[in-house]
């Protein structure tokens, strides 16, 4: 439990809070990607032009 009250530190915190940030936007930025991507190739498949202006 000593490494919990070590990690829950000030200095810790203060390394470790930006970190999980940056990897949380990237990984939502990457997700957000995928799901578009899954989008697309369904509207292909199903012989919508994607590119297609309205």
């Amino acid at each position: 439990m000593d490494w919990f009250t070590q990690l829950l530190s000030p200095p810790t915190l203060a390394l470790l809070i930006p970190i999980v940030v940056i990897i949380g936007v990237f990984g939502n930025k990457a997700l957000k990607a995928h799901h578009s991507h899954v989008e697309r190739l369904a509207k292909i498949n199903q012989g919508i032009d994607p590119d297609q202006k309205k």
